[in-house]
């Protein structure tokens, strides 16, 4: 008999705890959402005001032969932004690589702009610069548009003999 009260147990409609549940989860999510760091998006304007200043860092998170001019793919230019250093996001996945990121000057101390091809990259860099190396979200800065932005609004690129990513590159 006792055993027989506690399968009749009463539990309320699952369409009446669904969207508690739901609601719940929800709130929840939105707090930790708005407490989590998160890196500022910055344009070409931003990069031309800070990247020489002192304090800052900016860094080409493509291949290094995308930053010494190889173009990496159709229409996008190789080439690389005066000032920058280059450090390809693969190289954040080496054992050694907070050693290399103080050997090229990305330290914790200092406000870093990151740019690849189009942001995406760059993004995913800044994300693992917050995440894995604990670095401040406020001093991290990511370049949307990033190089394609770049040649876009006329500014240059490094070295002058620079792909463009364009066939006549390659068959002249």
């Amino acid at each position: 008999m006792e055993s027989e009260a506690k399968t009749n147990k009463k539990y309320p409609p699952l369409d009446l705890a669904a969207p508690v549940i739901f609601a719940i989860v929800f709130v929840i999510t939105f707090m930790y959402s708005r407490f989590e760091p998160t890196v500022e998006d910055v344009d070409s304007e931003y990069v031309k005001q800070h990247k020489d200043l002192p304090g800052y860092v900016l860094v080409d998170a493509r291949t290094e032969e995308s930053f010494e001019g190889k173009s990496p793919r159709y229409s996008v230019p190789g080439g690389h932004i005066e000032g920058a250093v280059n450090f390809p996001i693969q190289e954040l996945y080496d054992f050694a690589s907070s050693a290399g990121l103080a050997k090229a000057g990305i330290t914790k101390d200092k406000t870093i702009i990151i740019y690849c091809n189009t942001g995406v990259l760059s993004g995913r860099f800044a994300d693992q610069l917050v995440r894995r190396f604990n670095y401040s979200a406020s001093k991290i800065k990511n370049y949307r548009g990033s190089v394609t932005d770049w040649i876009t609004n006329k500014n240059l690129l490094f070295p002058e003999d620079h792909e463009t990513g364009f066939e006549r590159d390659h068959h002249d």
